[in-house]
């Protein structure tokens, strides 16, 4: 190979070349789109960032990469356009279509595009087509109303706290819980919620707090540009989000569109100080539940009570009532009966007196004495047996025979005489 059939150019040529070929091959703007990412700031206010193509597979490189300048003069005019289309910023992960033209710098051999102007209504518009595709795809998958079936304890008062510790949203919740009056116990997890990393964080922060069991969890931030609260729209954070076994609430400061986040979560609220009023409710209602029981109880007992003496003073009455009665009847039968003794007991024991003397008299005329005393006898056995009749005796059985003055003693010679 002969070395004299090329040419042969120094460096600064050949960035001359390729200066004049490019503003030849591109002489005026064009719009390009792509996502920001990497995105600086100078300390002079100029930005810098790369606008990416995404690959199609997921942790994938970049399918390209352009360095962007947009210098600071441009920038103001670019973010004054943004946040009045949309409240919108410039931020990581942003698509954007920009004009810009194509410059090389030799000093450096850096190619890049210097920025000039943006469509913000390209932006918005894919913002909206991504987020509408994962809310679709989320509830197809069943996880679009998945942690909003979870049961949120009567009284949650164990809460886990996923937000920017310090920051005036998290200062707002931890003053209106605080000032509830009740005993709140908020678990904190200090994440970014905004910029490079915060997806991440705030997915470590929800997981971390659902390992430690709390009643609720709650997502949290301050008002922002809709490119600032973008991260709330990213599909890790509201699968995450659905799949906790947790209910979550969320409490984004922003008025106009809900996020994905928030239409996952069981519960979601416009700013911090109303989610924390939420939790608050939640444990005031509980109480007021448990008072208006309380003060049935009361009133229940106080009636049963109140029907319980009033029944015991009813029958106290009614008894005393009953035993004076019954006394005052006894006592009337009982003089009634003494009158009745007084007025019988003398003629009874005259009447009975008089019988004991005729029974006396009766006796007397029977008794053996008196009767021997007129001539009679009486003959027994010597075993004390009363004769009565002569075939009670044998011949030669002895006799004994009464008599009025003694005893007869005699032998039995024949049942018609004796000896």
């Amino acid at each position: 190979m002969d070395i004299n059939e090329f040419s042969v150019f120094s460096i600064s040529e050949l960035s001359t070349l390729l200066k004049e070929g490019l503003e030849t091959l591109f002489p005026e703007q064009f719009w390009v789109e792509g996502q920001i990412s990497n995105l600086k700031t100078s300390r002079p206010g100029h930005c810098y960032f790369d606008l990416v193509e995404p690959n199609d597979e997921p942790g994938r490189a970049p399918a390209a990469l352009l360095n962007v300048a947009l210098w600071r003069g441009k920038r103001n005019q670019v973010e004054k356009v943004l946040s009045e289309s949309g409240n919108l910023t410039l931020s990581d992960d942003l698509h954007v279509r920009i004009l810009a033209r194509v410059d090389f710098y030799p000093p450096s051999g850096r190619l890049q595009l210097i920025m000039d102007q943006i469509d913000p209504s390209f932006t918005l518009g894919q913002l909206a087509v991504e987020r509408e595709r994962l809310l679709k795809q989320l509830f197809d998958e069943g996880l679009l109303e998945k942690n909003g079936l979870l049961q949120v304890p009567d009284v949650p008062l164990r809460v886990g706290l996923v937000t920017s510790v310090g920051s005036a949203a998290h200062a707002d919740f931890i003053t209106e819980i605080s000032n509830s009056g009740f005993g709140f116990t908020v678990l904190e997890y200090d994440s970014r919620v905004q910029g490079e990393n915060a997806t991440a964080e705030i997915v470590l922060g929800l997981e971390v707090l659902s390992s430690h069991n709390p009643d609720v969890i709650v997502l949290i931030r301050g008002g922002g540009s809709t490119a600032d609260l973008s991260i709330f729209d990213s599909e890790i954070v509201a699968r995450t989000i659905a799949e906790l076994n947790l209910p979550v609430f969320t409490g984004i400061g922003h008025e106009i569109d809900r996020s994905v986040a928030d239409e996952v979560a069981h519960s979601s609220f416009k700013t911090p100080t109303a989610c924390a009023n939420a939790l608050v409710t939640y444990v005031k209602d509980f109480s007021d539940k448990v008072s208006r029981l309380s003060d049935t109880i009361f009133e229940r007992a106080k009636s049963v009570i109140d029907t319980e003496t009033r029944f015991q003073n009813e029958t106290r009455s009614k008894l005393t009532k009953i035993v004076s009665t019954t006394f005052t009847r006894t006592e009337n039968t009982f003089n009634d009966l003494a009158r009745r003794v007084s007025l019988t007991a003398p003629k009874q024991l005259n009447y009975q007196n008089n019988r004991l003397v005729e029974l006396e008299r009766r006796l007397r005329v029977l008794d053996p004495v008196n009767v021997l005393a007129r001539g009679w006898s009486i003959t027994r056995r010597s075993d004390g047996q009363l004769i009565t009749k002569k075939e009670q005796v044998k011949k030669g059985e002895i006799l004994i025979t009464a008599v009025s003055n003694g005893t007869v003693v005699s032998t039995v010679s024949d049942q018609g005489e004796t000896s």
